[in-house]
């Protein structure tokens, strides 16, 4: 499958996963999807789903993660809402193609991801307690990433070094992230990028560099500003860069005309030096 025409929302069927299991007592074994959570009678059960592709799990503490987990290894896993510190037994899911985790108050750190040999797109969103990724350099056949925090917690790194490793990207997502050294160039060693999501969290000279190391990716921040619907001010149109303002496309013409003038120089110095 290439991932890049698949959106993270197709991959995880976010709209139309199956109808939740409160037992799995009596049901069919030879089912291929199953949705549970932490307290869904008949856990044990699990390793009975012999064909068991596809599983979306909520809500479980680490007890439960670990119960469940031990007993299954499906292409497809999603996970939501983990109380769950140790995530060490994802590295035994040999199967795994495609995994989403999504909101952990406890974890700190991810797992030896080198073990999961067959994994092409991985989503994690909302880990308010993780400090370091630099395990996902392991990641190396991975086609499709988000990496990202909430609307509360930012995700804090201190670089984005691990994921120039990732050459056969074509979809990355980054957004509620706070880079300390505030650089994308570790992205720009990604060539077979076709799409990146990023909100606009860097400067303006990063966006613009970026656009030039990578002509072919597409990225709504490789301009000097991004058009908006109109907001309860009147603004309509955003400016590329942190702590850049946003504007009025009629009544800020000329200020948008100096963004993109500005935007154009740098992209130019950066030609020359690339």
């Amino acid at each position: 499958m290439n991932y890049v025409y698949k959106s993270p929302q197709y991959l995880f069927r976010a709209d139309i996963q199956p109808n939740l299991v409160e037992d799995l007592n009596g049901l069919d074994q030879n089912s291929e999807e199953l949705f549970i959570h932490g307290k869904t009678k008949g856990i044990d059960l699990l390793a009975s789903f012999s064909r068991l592709t596809k599983l979306w799990v909520h809500s479980v503490n680490q007890k439960e993660f670990n119960q469940i987990l031990g007993q299954v290894n499906p292409k497809m896993l999603y996970v939501y809402e983990m109380r769950a510190e140790d995530l060490s037994l994802l590295s035994n899911l040999s199967n795994l193609q495609t995994l989403g985790l999504e909101w952990n108050t406890k974890a700190t750190r991810l797992w030896d991801l080198s073990k999961n040999t067959n994994l092409k797109a991985l989503t994690i969103k909302g880990f308010s307690k993780l400090s370091e990724v630099q395990i996902l350099a392991q990641a190396q056949k991975i086609e499709l990433l988000e990496l990202e925090g909430d609307e509360s917690n930012a995700l804090k790194l201190d670089n984005l070094e691990p994921l120039k490793h990732l050459h056969h990207l074509v979809y990355l997502g980054l957004s509620h992230i706070k880079v300390l050294d505030d650089s994308l160039w570790p992205i720009s060693e990604l060539r077979e990028l076709k799409e990146l999501v990023i909100s606009n969290q860097f400067p303006t000279e990063e966006f613009a560099k970026l656009s030039v190391a990578l002509p072919n990716t597409k990225c709504d921040k490789f301009s000097a500003f991004v058009r908006l619907p109109s907001l309860a001010d009147g603004s309509d149109i955003m400016v590329i860069g942190k702590r850049k303002p946003f504007l009025n496309s009629k009544k800020d013409s000329s200020r948008m005309k100096k963004y993109e003038d500005r935007f154009r120089v740098l992209q130019e110095t950066f030609k020359k030096e690339v």
